[in-house]
């Protein structure tokens, strides 16, 4: 069976509420009662129809719990519960005090909920005493113990497996993330080998796919990623957390203003927060020779760079970090660039040293870079 101690109640009672709200006609009100796996105390939830919209609540169950205890004691998936079974009242948080079991002619059916604990978690749905409510067109007569039976067996079916996919989808989602983070912690090492740079790639565009897809199946429509935007995704490096909110954030960009119903992704949607890394390209030019890999990915990017800011000159634009930005094959903000060469100042001189040739229209021209040649002269002069 699943482990539903990992599961956020609030989640999963929300997400069961809505299910069955909208699989069963004739449902007038919903309260949920259940043990909280952080909080270690009783809390309850209420969905009640007023004005035709279902207004929430939070129950207030203090002092309360030895009295709801008896009807979380289930060994069966259901039962019918009527006004005498149930006969204590409680409050919710507003100024008006309700009664959870109130004296409306509605019958109660209480499912538990899956788990291996003697004290369930459980809902109690009320129903009006007529077999119409159910869609039924029938004769105003009350619901037969048939109908009850038939009725109690289907909604806690339909609970049943609804926990059970939710639980299997959370933990394959979970494997999914702890997987993905371990794949991304090996990537960062300077040793990681060709194969398993590929395994990321695939993992992650994975992940990428899979999201657009199920989005496609929701909203009708059908996304696709541009074919900058699939490289982009494949050489991102960070923390999942950021690359799952940046993959989001671009779906529904490109969802408000792009009208037709095919939706193409571009690279610039995706936006990455703090990984100014990600937005470089880090396979090698034909002219860079072996370097360790953390100096090869700088020595990469300068030659970008040099290339970006000639072709700014000829272009007869001003060498602004902006402009030199938008020159560069992956284009990039002059943020991104100001915060890279800060990062890497001492790989940068290390290969000034080393090839004191090369990039010499940037290092003399542009302010980044002659800002980090000054700097690396001024504290040699320190220590002189």
């Amino acid at each position: 069976m699943a482990n539903y101690s990992s599961i956020l109640s609030e989640e999963l009672f929300f997400s069961l509420i809505d299910h069955i709200t909208q699989m069963v006609v004739g449902v007038e009100k919903i309260i949920g009662i259940y043990s909280h796996p952080d909080k270690e105390e009783l809390c309850g939830i209420s969905l009640e129809y007023r004005n035709n919209k279902l207004q929430e609540h939070v129950l207030n169950l203090s002092n309360l719990e030895g009295k709801i205890d008896n009807i979380r004691q289930q060994t069966s998936s259901y039962k019918w519960l009527d006004k005498n079974q149930i006969p204590f009242n409680t409050a919710v948080n507003s100024k008006v005090q309700l009664n959870i079991f109130d004296e409306y002619e509605h019958l109660v059916l209480l499912v538990a909920l899956p788990g291996d604990n003697m004290l369930k978690d459980i809902l109690m749905i009320y129903f009006k005493d007529d077999i119409n409510s159910f869609g039924v067109q029938h004769q105003k007569s009350s619901l037969s113990t048939d109908n009850k039976s038939i009725i109690g067996q289907l909604v806690s079916g339909s609970v049943n497996s609804y926990c059970n996919l939710y639980a299997k989808e959370k933990a394959q989602m979970n494997r999914f993330v702890q997987k993905t983070q371990n794949i991304l912690s090996a990537q960062r090492t300077d040793n990681e080998d060709t194969i398993r740079k590929k395994q990321l790639e695939e993992v992650i565009y994975s992940y990428a796919n899979e999201y657009i897809q199920k989005r496609n199946e929701s909203e009708g429509v059908n996304y696709v990623y541009s074919e900058e935007a699939v490289r982009k995704i494949k050489n991102y490096v960070g923390a999942f957390s950021n690359f799952k909110q940046a993959i989001e954030e671009a779906v529904d960009y490109a969802q408000m203003i792009i009208t037709d119903v095919t939706k193409v992704i571009q690279a610039e949607f995706i936006q990455y927060i703090t990984d100014v890394n990600s937005e470089l390209n880090y396979s090698s030019n034909n002219d860079s020779i072996a370097l360790p890999l953390r100096l090869q990915k700088v020595y990469d990017f300068m030659e970008r760079l040099e290339a970006a800011c000639i072709s700014v000159n000829k272009s007869k634009l001003n060498l602004t970090g902006v402009n030199v930005g938008g020159a560069m094959d992956t284009p990039i903000s002059a943020a991104a660039i100001s915060d890279y060469t800060s990062k890497n100042r001492e790989r940068i001189n290390t290969l000034f040293d080393q090839y004191p040739e090369k990039w010499s229209f940037s290092k003399n021209n542009f302010k980044s870079i002659i800002n980090i040649s000054v700097q690396n002269h001024s504290s040699l002069r320190n220590w002189s």
